[in-house]
């Protein structure tokens, strides 16, 4: 067998389904209530407010050319590069066209997982090409959390310390720890530049014996501290998060994060001579209580800091999300309207003034801070300044402008358009409508609209719960599924052919006697019957609850907890047995079936955690169980199994298994990794040999595949470029053997 034959692609092109963008989400005041997903960092144009630049926390780069518009397209960028999680991204300031940009990759998504860190990327014509800069793998792992470009200098501020290169990164140096720099060793969580000085950079270094603020006066070869007493005091305890704005005339602002929420916000009129402390933003809610900007706990991921850039005295932050104004007493029944006018969890961002009192020294950017009450989506990471003066805001709800930002004239808009970053954690196919739903990380449950068009509605906001559609046995009509974290919200909707939804309802998941309340996880695995529509189990952390009436009652079926934390590994309901259930809990994997008379078996337990099975719905001892690394098959129903991972390895050598789908009528096995793609496997090859499946599929992580086996297409649920679809009715059963895998 030639290796050539394993090389070749079953399938044709991976079709994109969206979100870009999905309306009606968490934000307030703003045309559309337009979001997309996690945009973790954003480059401006210095010349062109319509040129912009953003990373995804896993949906890669982003280029806009029409910024100003009421919609911006957008045009993505270095897709098949390796990884699409972006840690930082900068222009370089020597380059007069400004052509020349330098990224960095990081893990930074909130779900705690995504693409792999493969070090800087650096383009040279504006983003046509990018280049991937990590010379003998010196930055494989690590985080670049901030990027410099000068010529043939780069910088990269990274989880280890500070790298350099001074050949356009032939070549990278650790600068961090090395004789006669003058930089300790530790992490760093930031890199800053100057606009004032193209010499000039900043670090903080967040780990280690020496901590606090370096700078660097000759692009960061060496390093001198210049951070004071009271900032390194606080960099000396639990600091998760700490970020640097440098302003045009070269004043210097510090926001340190200790472990949750901001805690000291300091200035320096030009980086070496004292700091000045600016105390802490915050409003006052019921009772009195001061909240900060991190009233959700989040400031670990979650801060953003920019200058202003005409007047060097005002700084902006970025946190978590608004308070409930009870949020600070405890037992309080009041939630919203707030007491600056928030009426739900959106954005939470301030405007500081150094020239004022403490008592006047902060005041809201959104809400009673603008001329009509608008807000962002929450939980901000990056913002900077477009060319016109408008402040560009990036969050967990993508990218976001600010009027007017220095008072209270200016409004938020969405210039999200068609950018495309959401991160679904799972989705699945309505064959009924022909529309797909997911439920993402902080954008909620959202569900296409019309056909062909990449724009989506939301169904539910927060994060999104696990989605699942009942469409098997009826041709009018479907049942979807959906929620928000920890199964809150449970909802129950029937769904014509056109879309239009018959009846809605939030079933009670009522206990039935002798079985505790469900409590969900924080992603409760759902799944619906294969072939009974009013049949569903749950995957609680509690145990597995089994429904006969879609929801309205429950049963506790067994007390194992259902692995969840990035897997969904239940399977419910086969031809010629309505009883089979099979779970994964822990090692172990568990079967109850019709001829069990109701209870559990436990089966073999396995070298790794599963995170995904299936069967074969036909034969359903046919049994195919996922772990991080190596792919099971039992014909025997779990009794014993065998390797099946064959070539995969070799195919994917760094792809992390993640989800799969067992193809009904075509005995075929389809695969998602988290940072290689897809691959399939036929059953006349004793799924031992595998090919990629599909083209045009971006280097995302695979949330998640589903296969519908009434339109024959296979959904895969991506961690930050939304949901893609491949059609599967063309591909014959037998072109694996076609393809050179005879024997």
């Amino acid at each position: 067998m030639a290796f050539a034959a394993q090389a070749q692609t079953v399938g044709g092109r991976w079709e994109v389904l969206g979100p870009g963008p999905i309306l009606n989400g968490q934000v307030e005041g703003i045309d559309g209530g337009e979001v997309v997903g996690a945009v973790n960092t954003i480059a401006a144009h210095p010349t062109d407010a319509d040129v912009l630049f953003a990373g995804g926390a896993n949906g890669g780069i982003w280029r806009t050319d029409n910024a100003t518009a009421l919609s911006p397209t957008w045009v993505s960028q270095a897709e098949n590069i390796g990884s699409l999680a972006i840690g930082a991204i900068e222009f370089d300031p020597t380059d007069p066209s400004h052509q020349t940009l330098i990224a960095g990759t990081a893990q930074v998504s909130s779900v705690n997982y995504g693409g792999p860190r493969i070090g800087m990327l650096r383009t040279t014509d504006g983003g046509a090409n990018w280049q991937l800069i990590n010379p003998d793998g010196v930055l494989d792992n690590r985080d670049v959390f901030g990027v410099a470009a000068r010529g043939s200098i780069l910088v990269a501020g990274t989880s280890a310390g500070v790298y350099r290169s001074t050949d356009s990164g032939d070549t990278l140096a650790m600068v961090s720890g090395a004789p006669g720099t003058g930089l300790p060793v530790g992490k760093v969580a930031d890199l800053a530049s100057d606009p004032s000085n193209i010499d000039v950079l900043y670090v903080p270094v967040t780990e280690g014996s020496a901590r606090g603020i370096y700078r660097s006066g000759d692009r960061g070869a060496t390093w001198v501290k210049v951070s004071d007493q009271a900032i390194d005091d606080l960099l000396n305890m639990i600091s998760r998060k700490t970020e640097i704005a440098v302003g045009n005339a070269g004043q210097v602002y510090v926001g340190i994060i200790e472990r949750f929420e901001l805690v000291g916000v300091f200035r320096s009129a030009d980086g070496l001579s004292p700091w000045t402390s600016l105390g802490l933003p915050t409003t006052v809610e019921e009772g009195g209580v001061a909240i900060g900007i991190h009233a959700g706990g989040q400031g670990y991921i979650h801060f953003s800091i920019v200058a202003d850039p005409g007047n060097s005295n005002i700084v902006y932050l970025g946190g978590d999300r608004q308070p409930e104004f009870g949020a600070g007493v405890p037992g309080s029944k009041l939630t919203f309207p707030n007491s600056i006018g928030a009426n739900d969890y959106s954005g939470r961002l301030f405007r500081g003034d150094a020239s004022l009192p403490a008592d006047s020294r902060w005041v809201p950017l959104t809400h009673v801070g603008t001329a009509n009450n608008s807000s962002p989506h929450a939980d901000s990471r990056d913002m900077a300044f477009d060319a016109l003066g408008n402040l560009i805001e990036s969050s967990d709800g993508g990218v976001y402008k600010r009027t007017q930002p220095g008072n209270a004239s200016g409004v938020w808009v969405s210039i999200n358009g068609s950018l495309q970053t959401t991160e679904y954690r799972g989705a699945d196919w309505d064959a009924v409508s022909g529309r797909v739903m997911g439920g993402a990380q902080d954008n909620g449950t959202s569900e296409s609209v019309v056909p062909a068009s990449a724009i989506f509605d939301s169904v539910s906001n927060a994060d999104g719960g696990d989605p699942a559609v009942q469409d098997r046995t009826s041709a009018t009509q479907s049942t979807r599924y959906s929620s928000h974290q920890v199964l809150y919200r449970f909802q129950r909707r029937t769904v014509d052919a056109a879309n239009n939804v018959l009846t809605a309802a939030f079933p009670e998941l009522a206990p039935l006697a002798g079985s505790p309340p469900l409590s969900g996880q924080f992603y409760t695995p759902i799944a619906v019957h294969y072939s009974d529509p009013s049949r569903l189990i749950f995957g609680a952390s509690n145990g597995v609850y089994e429904t006969f009436d879609r929801g309205d009652t429950v049963a506790l079926v067994s007390n194992r907890r259902v692995n969840a934390a990035d897997a969904n590994p239940m399977v419910y309901g086969a031809i010629g047995d309505p009883e089979l259930i099979y779970f994964a809990a822990d090692l172990e994997l568990y079967l109850r079936s019709s001829a069990s008379g109701g209870s559990f078996a436990q089966l073999l337990s396995l070298p790794e955690v599963p995170r995904d099975l299936d069967i074969d719905r036909d034969a359903p001892t046919r049994l195919f169980a996922m772990t991080r690394n190596n792919i099971l098959f039992s014909s025997d129903g779990g009794g014993s199994f065998v390797d099946i991972t064959g070539n995969l390895t070799a195919l994917s050598p760094n792809g992390t298994l993640r989800t799969m789908a067992y193809l009904t009528g075509k005995d075929m096995l389809a695969v998602g990794t988290l940072t290689a793609g897809t691959f399939v496997s036929m059953g006349t090859s004793g799924f031992g040999q595998w090919q990629p499946l599909g083209t045009d599929l971006p280097s995302v992580p695979i949330s998640e595949l589903s296969y519908d086996d009434v339109d024959q297409l296979l959904v895969a649920a991506t961690l930050g470029r939304g949901a893609w679809r491949l059609e599967t009715g063309d591909i014959p059963v037998d072109r694996v053997l076609a393809d050179g895998f005879e024997g």
